[in-house]
């Protein structure tokens, strides 16, 4: 395995382990809301 192989493969990990951390997090950069609700954080809207 060539040294640029073995870079493009270690790159690809990281764009994939990346995906999956914000997919448990559940935060998407596209989304209107953001993040979901964490346990400590209020959810719903905070106005009166």
């Amino acid at each position: 395995m060539s040294r640029s192989s073995f870079l493009y493969a270690l790159w690809c990990l990281g764009v994939l382990a990346l995906y999956l951390a914000a997919a448990a997090q559940g935060y998407s950069p596209f989304a209107d809301g953001g993040r979901t609700a964490g346990a400590y954080r209020a959810y719903g809207p905070t106005h009166k």
